[in-house]
Parts: C-alpha cells; structure tokens; sequence
C-alpha cells in the first residue's frame, strides 16, 4: 500500500497554482475549485492507495513545434496531474542523487531543487547556464570541433522497461516507482513507451532515462554538455567527433531503442559552430535584453519575475533602462526576417511587453500570425495583460480573434481553436458574446466547446444552461465541469436546483467544481 503525505499533496497543488500543471495547454479552472475545497479533497486523496488510482481522462492534441513542425501534448485531469506531482516529488531527491552532480558542470536541464511555493527546478540552472559552458569549453585552445545533436521524438518514445529500471537503481521506495509505472500504464492504454510531454515532473522522469547515457559518454571519455534531450560534444578532431558521435548514437538505441534527429546532428569547427549557435547579433541582443530586464527586477524587488510592471511608477533611471531595451524594434526585425522567426525571442518580447502594459505591436502580432502561430498561446497571454485598452479596443480584438476561428491558420488546429476562446472564459471584457452559441453549435472538437461552454457562463447566458442538467452525464468529464462551472450564471433558486438534481452523482472533484461555482459564481 502507498498513501501520499499531505505535505506533498500541499506542494503539487501549489506547483500548478503557481507554474502550472503544463506549460502548453491553459490552466485548467478546476484548480481554483480545487484549492477552495483542498481540506476535504487532500483528506480524501490521503486516504487513497496510490497503487490502486485509476487514471481519469486526460486531453491529447497536436501542438505545433514550429512553423511547420508538431508535436503531441498531453493534460492529465487536475486529480492525476496531483498524484503524479506528488509521487514523483516524494522520490525527486533520489532521482537527483542518481545523476551527474550540478557541481560537475555537465548536465543543465532540470536540477531538482523543491521549493514550499511549488518550485521544482533550481532557476539558476537552464539553458542560459548550458550556453555559457559551452562558452567555457570552447576557450580550451585544443578543441577545434562541435558536434551537436538531439534525440528524436524523445519523450514520446521513452520505453516503461527502461524508465522503471532506472527508478528501481535510483531509490528504494519501491512503491513509488510501481505507482508511477501503473499511471503511465493508464494513460498510454496498450502502448508501453511514452511520457506525458509538457508539465514538470514528467521532465524528472525523462533525465533519469538519460542518465545511463550521461555515465556512458563520461566512462567514454567523451566531453560533453547536456541541456534535456540536445547534446554539445567537444572534440579535437573530425574524427573523434564522429567516433563520439558514433558511440552515442549506439548506446541510445541499444539501450533506450531511440535515435539522433538527422536534421539536427552536425559536426562543426568550432568558429562556424560559435557563430551560428554562440554570437549572432540576436542572441547579444536576447542576452543584453535578460541582463537589463533582471536588473530591473532586482531593482524592483519583485518575487515573480512575470509580475506586471508598472511604466509610471518607474524612476526616471528605469524608465531609462526600459526604453534602451527597445523591445518594439526588435520584435519588428525579427518578423520581418527572411525564414522562420527566432521564437525563443518573439516569447521574451511578447511576455516582457505583456508585463509593461505596451499594446504597441499588437497590429504586429495579428497581421503576422503565418509566421508567428507557433507562440500563439504568448500572444494571448500578451493581450491579456493589456491594462489600458479600451472597451471599444478590447470589443475590436475580441472580433479579430473570433474571425481567426473561421478561416486562417489559427483555425486549423484544436490547440490554437483552445487557446484563442480561452481569451473569452475569464472575463466579459472582450465583448462578442452574440457570437459564443453559433460557434459551440458548430463546434468540432470537444476542447472549443468546453471552451465556449465557460465563456457562455461567462456572459451570463442563462437561457442555454436551463436545461443542461438533463444532459450533463452525457458529456465528457472536462465538458461536464464546465457546464458544472458555468451553470452558476443562473438566477439563485434556478442555480439551486440545478445542482441538487444532479449532486448525488457528481464524483469528487465535479462537487468541489459545484461548491466553487456556488460560492464564485460566473456572470457576477
């Protein structure tokens, strides 16, 4: 038997408040519902066997990657997505005893360093960190040459065999890594390979698959860096660069049955590597604009390194720094660029204009969505943070945002359809709601019409959600809390006996979704 401790509990529900429960799908409302009723759902969570939990259902879609690139993502239902949290975070400091030490400068993605506020990862390591060992290295005069690679479809492909090996060498709580093994077993069905891609503790299980590899190359003799599945080797020559690169590409399917991204495996001298991975003017540039935004923060004090910047309350001096950085030009460059925007910069821009308040590339962002859907999500969270826009304004881009639900590449995939309503499920304050019922009538996917389900709750339209209780069992889990949720828009007494027709058969996070929608309800 495996029971889950509270204070674990405690940590994963804070972990997805503050980080979220992925970094690639909207955070789920029920969190809220989660957290207004956590006395009696981690009571109830505490008193289960973990080796028991059967997995709830959980939401996959394609994502794209890049501008012509997917992958699949993955939210587990927020119950799941705790007791996964939780599992993995009794074992984390096994795990990260198991690997290459920090102090050894090797491996930089994900170091395990749990704080009380949900933290995870230790922030001073990362790929900035990975970057500027590369640096380092590339000072030793006897290394001409780089190879760099990563590996193919990585978490998809990870083998359970292998995985579970690796959890039973790193600890001896046994239970855990059975519990762990039997959630992915739920959600993967019959396939035995695969990890859910895009929230943290999933990244956890990922490094200690790779860590046989970490000890191989260093019993090789192989210097090499590491930043989660992309490789940097450092050879003498050509030829050791391919033998190294040989050898990792053999102990990676011999043991783990994955391969090296043909794309993206090359060998360069190390002055051509430099300047097309180290020192283009777009890194400086990136580089310059994190240093200047970090000291502004540190110079404001701020816990949340995303918290919103208020460019009138600025000293003379930051309102100075701010301006030097020129954000606006730089987001406009790069547009504008022959091929494929640097994505890694358009986010920076767009969550640092978000924090300013500054609408000044928002004609930018939606006249050049062909290039830049890819940060799509960024771009909704960018308009969400704008303070100062008026009715007339917000009401505009609402329509805009809608219009890209019919015929534009936002309209393609389920994942941007998601995330372009979910501008709509917060608040009325983008207006359009005369539009919400013909598009969940002609709806396609069950993600939009969730979507439009909340914003529909949102706007108070009352008359639809009447008579939905008669129909709530018929719909998927994430459809039916929703209707739960929004339903709350009704008049008291209507509301009232909406819920306690349906009460008896709600399971336990549906009846903390119903307490929290009594309490806050929508349209109010």
């Amino acid at each position: 038997m495996l029971t889950l401790k509270a204070n674990s509990l405690n940590w994963a529900l804070e972990h997805a408040l503050r980080y979220g429960d992925t970094d690639v799908f909207p955070l789920p409302f029920e969190y809220d519902s989660i957290q207004h009723d956590w006395t009696e759902l981690r009571t109830w969570l505490e008193g289960h066997n973990i080796l028991e939990w059967q997995v709830r259902p959980h939401r996959t879609l394609l994502s794209p990657k890049a501008k012509h690139g997917f992958r699949v993502i993955t939210q587990l239902d927020p119950l799941d997505f705790l007791i996964f949290a939780a599992t993995i975070r009794e074992i984390a400091p096994d795990i990260e005893a198991s690997r290459i030490p920090v102090n050894q400068k090797i491996v930089f993605s994900y170091r395990f360093a749990a704080g009380t506020d949900g933290q995870l990862f230790d922030s001073n390591i990362g790929y900035e960190a990975f970057l500027n060992q590369a640096r380092f290295i590339l000072q030793d005069n006897a290394i001409n040459f780089v190879t760099i690679t990563d590996i193919a479809d990585f978490y998809p492909r990870i083998y359970h065999h292998r995985l579970e090996n690796a959890l039973q060498s790193t600890t001896n709580r046994q239970s855990h890594v059975k519990a762990i093994m039997r959630l992915l077993a739920g959600w993967n069905g019959t396939e035995t390979f695969g990890i859910p891609v895009g929230n943290a503790p999933s990244r956890l299980l990922a490094e200690i698959t790779l860590s046989d590899v970490d000890e191989a190359l260093l019993a090789n003799r192989v210097r090499f860096i590491r930043f989660n599945d992309d490789y940097r080797i450092f050879t003498q020559s050509y030829a050791e660069a391919y033998r190294h690169l040989a050898f990792l590409a053999d102990v990676l399917f011999r043991n783990h049955g994955l391969t090296l991204q043909l794309q993206k495996t090359n060998i360069l001298e190390k002055n051509l590597f430099i300047n097309r991975f180290l020192s283009s003017p777009e890194d400086r540039e990136l580089d310059s604009l994190k240093v200047g935004f970090k000291r502004l923060i540190t110079e404001l004090g701020l816990a949340d390194p995303y918290e919103r910047i208020n460019y009138d309350d600025l000293t003379q001096s930051q309102q100075e720094l701010i301006n030097s950085l020129n954000l606006v030009k730089l987001f406009r460059n790069e547009i504008d660029v022959d091929g494929e925007p640097d994505l890694m910069l358009i986010r920076f821009v767009l969550r640092r204009m978000g924090q300013l308040g500054d609408a000044s590339i928002i004609d930018d962002v939606l006249d050049n969505l062909e290039v830049l859907h890819p940060a799509f999500p960024d771009i909704i969270q960018y308009l969400k943070r704008l303070p100062h826009l008026s009715d007339e304004q917000r009401s505009s881009i609402g329509a805009k945002v809608i219009d890209l639900l019919k015929d534009s590449i936002i309209s393609e995939l389920d994942y941007h359809r998601m995330w372009a309503l979910d501008l709509f499920t917060h608040s009325t304050e983008w207006n359009n709601q005369d539009k919400f019922f013909e598009l969940l009538v002609s709806a396609r996917d069950t993600l939009s019409k969730r979507q439009l389900i909340l914003a529909m709750g949102r706007a108070s339209q009352r008359h639809w959600f009447q008579s939905q209780w008669r129909s709530l069992f018929d719909e998927p889990h994430w459809s039916r809390r929703a209707l739960l949720a929004g339903a709350s828009c009704m008049p008291g007494d209507a509301r009232k006996h909406w819920y306690r027709s349906v009460e008896a058969r709600l399971d336990p996070l549906e009846r903390a979704v119903m307490k929290w929608a009594r309490q806050y309800p929508f349209g109010i």
